[in-house]
C-alpha cells in the first residue's frame, strides 16, 4: 500500500515537472517570436487604424513571389486588415491584400476588390475569383495604392497567389510604377 502512494506521488511529481518545463518552453518560445517579430494577429476590430496609403510610384520596390511557409509573411501571400470602410462612415472592413513587400514588421501590399465596377477601372488589374474572396466572385486588385500595415495586424489564413497571376501584378508594377 505504502508503495503504491509512493508511486502515484512520484508520477504526480513528473507530471507536474513536465508541465513546468513546457510552461518554461512555451514561454521561451513565446519571447523568441516576439524578438523576431511574430505576434498574434488581432481577431477583434483595432481601436484605432495602423495602416498607410502611397501611390504605387512612390515607393518603388523590388519585388518577387516569395511565399515560403517559414513564419513571415512574404509577397505572393493573400492576408486580411482592418480598413476604413468605402462609404466614408466610421466603420471598419476586414479587407484583403496581395502582399508584395515588406521591411522590418510592416507588410505592404494592393488591395483587392470584387466589385465589378473596376473592370473598366485603369486602375484595378484582374486577378479572377479565388480564397481571397469568400464567395469565390471575379476581383481586382488596386495597382496604384499601396498599404502598409504592421505585421502584428494582419490575418493569414494560408492563402497564396498563383504565381502566374502575381506575375501579372509585378510586371504592371515594373511597367507603370517604376518597380523593379
Amino acid at each position: 500500500m505504502r508503495h503504491a502512494a509512493k508511486k502515484k506521488r512520484s508520477i504526480f511529481r513528473r507530471m507536474g515537472d513536465s508541465m513546468r518545463a513546457r510552461d518554461t518552453i512555451d514561454d521561451g518560445l513565446g519571447a523568441l517570436s516576439e524578438r523576431l517579430g511574430f505576434r498574434e494577429h488581432q481577431d477583434t476590430k483595432p481601436e484605432q487604424l495602423h495602416c498607410e496609403v502611397h501611390h504605387s510610384a512612390d515607393r518603388p520596390h523590388s519585388i518577387v513571389y516569395a511565399p515560403d511557409m517559414d513564419g513571415q509573411i512574404d509577397p505572393g501571400e493573400v492576408v486580411w486588415f482592418w480598413a476604413p470602410s468605402d462609404h466614408g462612415d466610421q466603420l471598419l472592413n476586414e479587407r484583403s491584400l496581395v502582399v508584395v513587400a515588406r521591411s522590418a514588421d510592416m507588410i505592404s501590399g494592393l488591395l483587392t476588390s470584387p466589385n465589378p465596377d473596376h473592370e473598366r477601372d485603369e486602375h484595378w488589374l484582374d486577378i479572377g475569383s479565388g480564397p481571397w474572396d469568400a464567395s469565390g466572385r471575379q476581383s481586382w486588385v488596386r495597382i496604384d495604392k499601396l498599404v502598409s500595415v504592421p505585421q502584428s495586424h494582419i490575418r493569414r489564413q494560408g492563402v497564396v497567389m498563383p504565381q502566374q497571376r502575381f506575375e501579372r501584378i509585378a510586371n504592371r508594377l515594373r511597367q507603370d510604377f517604376g518597380w523593379h
